[in-house]
C-alpha cells in the first residue's frame, strides 16, 4: 500500500522515499487519496494545498531534485500547455508538472457506467438515471460555468485579482442571455477595463461568451452525454458530492447500526473502492498516469 505522508517538514521529504508525487489539497482531499490508489508503492504522495503551491514547488525543484513530480488540476489552462504536460512528463527538462485534462479530480468520476458498479451504490438505481441526473443538474449552471470562465480568462490578462467571479446565487435560475447580461456588467471587467484595452470590451466578452458556450455545450441543450465538454470542464466538486449523498450508501463500520459515512469521508470511500476493485473501467487518463509513473519507478 502506498505511503501518504501530509504536513512533513521540507527536510522529512528531502529524507523520505526516493520517489515524491506533490499533488493539490490536504490530506482528506481527494487528490491525495485517488492518486494513493493510482501509483505504485515506490512513490509517496504529498500535498501541497493550492495549484500555485504545486506549480511554484515543480518550478523551484524540478532541476533540482527529479524524482519529484506534480500533478495539478486542469483549472484554466487552455488545451496546448496541458497537451505539452502529458507529452513530456515526467521528463525533469519539463518540470516534471502534469496538468489533469479535465478541470479537477473529481471531473473523472462523472461517469454512471463507471460509478454504478462501486460496492456501495444504491441497488434501486440504475445508471441511466443517474446519466439523467447529472446532465440536468449541470444544464442548471452552465451559463454561470461558461460567463466564469471568460472572467477567468480576462483576469489572467493580468497578475492580479482585479474582481470577483459571478456567484452561483446570482446565475441561479437565468437563461444563457440574461447570464450574458450580468457577465458584460460584471464589476471585474470595468476594473479590468482601466488597466488593459484588449480584450475587454463588450464586443470582445460577448464573442468570448458565446465561444466557451458552444465549447460546453456542444451546441446541445439540455446538456447531453457525448456532446460538448461540459464534463471535462465544468466544476465537479459540488455534482459528485451530491453523487455520493444521493446515489450511494456507504456504511460507517466504526459505528452500529445503519450508520454511514458522509462527506469527504464517503466521497474517498468510493473513489478507493472505484479504483481498487473496478479499475478497468476508469477514464483513460487515471490509467495513463499510472502507466507513466509505474513506467520509471
Amino acid at each position: 500500500m502506498l505511503t501518504i505522508e501530509t504536513g512533513a517538514a521540507a527536510q522529512a521529504v528531502l529524507q523520505g522515499a526516493q520517489h515524491v508525487l506533490f499533488v493539490e489539497g490536504t490530506k482528506d482531499g481527494l487528490d491525495v487519496t485517488v492518486l494513493g490508489e493510482l501509483v505504485s508503492p515506490k512513490l509517496r504522495v504529498q500535498p501541497l494545498g493550492s495549484s500555485f503551491s504545486v506549480r511554484s514547488a515543480a518550478t523551484a525543484l524540478h532541476v533540482f531534485h527529479p524524482e519529484y513530480w506534480f500533478v495539478i488540476d486542469r483549472d484554466d489552462w487552455d488545451e496546448g500547455v496541458v497537451e505539452a504536460s502529458w507529452a513530456h512528463f515526467p521528463d525533469p527538462a519539463y518540470d516534471n508538472l502534469l496538468i489533469w485534462r479535465r478541470k479537477e479530480v473529481e471531473s473523472y468520476f462523472l461517469e454512471p457506467d463507471w460509478l454504478a458498479r462501486s460496492a456501495y451504490w444504491k441497488p434501486t438505481a440504475a445508471a441511466s438515471e443517474l446519466r439523467e441526473w447529472i446532465a440536468a443538474q449541470a444544464s442548471a449552471s452552465v451559463w454561470f460555468a461558461a460567463a466564469n470562465r471568460v472572467l477567468v480568462s480576462r483576469r489572467n490578462l493580468v497578475k492580479r485579482s482585479p474582481g470577483p467571479l459571478l456567484s452561483e446565487g446570482q446565475a441561479h435560475g437565468r437563461n444563457a442571455s440574461e447570464v450574458e447580461e450580468l457577465l458584460v456588467a460584471a464589476p471585474l471587467l470595468q476594473g479590468l477595463r482601466d488597466t488593459v484595452s484588449s480584450g475587454v470590451t463588450e464586443v470582445e466578452v460577448r464573442s468570448a461568451y458565446h465561444k466557451e458556450c458552444a465549447l460546453l455545450t456542444g451546441g446541445v441543450f439540455p446538456l447531453q452525454f457525448g456532446s460538448g465538454t461540459w464534463r471535462e470542464l465544468m466544476p465537479a466538486k459540488a455534482m459528485f458530492r451530491g453523487i455520493v449523498n444521493q446515489w450511494m450508501r456507504v456504511p460507517d463500520q466504526s459505528r452500529p447500526g445503519n450508520a454511514r459515512l458522509t462527506g469527504r469521508a464517503a466521497e474517498r470511500a468510493v473513489a478507493v473502492d472505484l479504483l481498487k476493485n473496478h479499475h478497468e473501467y476508469a477514464p483513460a487518463d487515471l490509467l495513463k498516469l499510472r502507466a507513466l509513473l509505474e513506467a520509471v519507478t
